[in-house]
């Protein structure tokens, strides 16, 4: 597992780019990952149900009266269960070039059998958050994001 860095906490982020030009603003939706070795790595264009879900859940609230599928999943106590007693680890594994998506691997382990599939990440986090199962990203991902962010500077 020397590939793999743990990711020690999940925040959901909101912010607004805004042309100086025209005034135009629009929101970017991400996630901070904050990995063990001190880095921070982002997801961003993060679908605003699972952001909005993973913050409610960070902060301990009460789910709204009309509640998506992730807040009622996140307080449905047999769903957690089952999910916690499969539910291994999630690895953020992948990267597409050409579109810019990352992938995560979901695994999972049930008398005797191991099964991986590939999930969105933001997804697999939720899960992962909510059943209480360690995430990770590889280092190579968090080596890659750094230099890209490096050269932004």
């Amino acid at each position: 597992m020397d590939n793999l860095l743990r990711v020690t906490n999940v925040q959901a982020y909101y912010k607004v780019i805004q042309d100086v030009e025209s005034g135009f603003g629009t929101y970017i939706i991400g996630l901070a990952l904050s990995l063990e070795d001190g880095r921070i790595f982002s997801l961003v264009n993060i679908p605003p149900d699972i952001a909005e879900a993973i913050r409610i859940f960070n902060d301990g609230e009460i789910p709204p009266r009309r509640q998506s599928i992730f807040s009622f999943l996140m307080n449905h106590e047999e769903f957690k269960y089952l999910l916690g007693k499969t539910l291994k680890r999630i690895v953020i594994d992948e990267l597409d070039m050409n579109n810019g998506l990352y992938t995560a691997s979901v695994d999972f382990e049930a008398e005797g059998l191991n099964l991986s599939i590939k999930m969105i990440p933001s997804h697999a986090i939720y899960l992962a958050m909510i059943s209480g199962k360690p995430i990770y990203v590889t280092k190579r991902l968090a080596d890659m994001e750094e230099q890209n962010s490096e050269r932004e500077d």
